[in-house]
């Protein structure tokens, strides 16, 4: 199983494998998939973004980044990620 960072909550790993899956979607259809509000996703999302796990492809888009498939896979140390800025 794979170390989240501190910072990190448990809807970034379903986040993160939507994007996997999808490849890049809107906060609007990622929020379509998942429990939390939109306006929740759109937090965790730049919040993602600022830690180079997912890549904001401009207006509401986003994708996975390649660290975030490589922390999916379990080859990113969770204390490699940084320290929360958002």
């Amino acid at each position: 199983m794979r170390e989240r960072a501190d910072w990190m909550r448990p809807e970034d790993d379903h986040l993160l494998a939507l994007l996997r899956a999808g490849r890049k979607d809107t906060l609007n259809a990622i929020a379509g998939q998942l429990p939390i509000p939109r306006e929740q996703v759109a937090q965790r999302c730049r919040t993602l973004a600022a830690h180079g796990l997912v890549d904001h492809l401009g207006s509401d888009i986003y994708t996975i980044s390649s660290l975030g498939r490589a922390y999916l896979d379990g080859d990113v140390d969770a204390d490699d990620l940084g320290e929360p800025d958002t």
